[in-house]
């Protein structure tokens, strides 16, 4: 039997942070500045938070256990949950940073499908190598995602939904087991240290 309670929500996270990171590169792609520098900086800041999580979740299966009830259950993952409530709202900032103003301007569907408009967007609307369509839904995908309703609802609840996250650092913090590396730096601070 397995018990991997949380799994399922840390699927979930991993997929969320592979497509914010998605969308704010075919954005870049799309408009012409995935070469500039800063721009590609803050992709690869979205690719190490992303590649981070999935290094954290190849963790927990490795640490996974027996329970005293004989199930299977993952390694503790009170860090992880501290961890995605702080980098979430980060990966939103990089995203509409990376994609500027361009998420509040974009032509809707009616707008395409509106004859004595079409001319205007595809003249002045589309892409680097992109139609104005493609364009369009793909900035609409990312204002879903940082700037509606339904993206800060998201975030407010990627940020609260495992609780409070100073108080979740407190108790990761009065849990956190350094007395090792305590006993090891009041050894070398009782005596003498060597000066150049």
């Amino acid at each position: 039997d397995v018990n991997f309670l949380g799994w399922a929500n840390l699927c979930r996270i991993h997929e969320r942070m592979k497509l914010m990171t998605a969308v704010a590169t075919m954005i870049a792609e799309a408009i012409g500045v995935i070469e500039y520098r800063e721009v590609a900086a803050k992709l690869g800041e979205m690719v190490t938070y992303t590649e981070m999580w999935s290094h954290a979740m190849d963790g927990l299966e490795h640490t996974a256990h027996k329970t005293d009830g004989g199930l299977m259950a993952l390694g503790s993952m009170s860090g992880m949950n501290i961890y995605f409530s702080q980098t979430s709202a980060r990966m939103v900032q990089l995203l509409r940073e990376v994609s500027g103003s361009g998420m509040i301007m974009q032509p809707s569907e009616n707008d395409l499908a509106n004859p004595e408009l079409r001319p205007f967007l595809d003249r002045y609307m589309r892409g680097k190598d992109v139609d104005v369509e493609y364009k369009s839904r793909l900035y609409r995908l990312a204002h879903d995602l940082a700037v509606s309703s339904f993206g800060m609802r998201q975030e407010v609840y990627e940020y609260w939904h495992g609780g409070d996250p100073n108080r979740n650092r407190i108790n990761l913090l009065r849990g956190y087991d350094q007395s090792d590396m305590m006993d090891r730096i009041k050894g070398l601070v009782s005596k003498p240290l060597p000066h150049e």
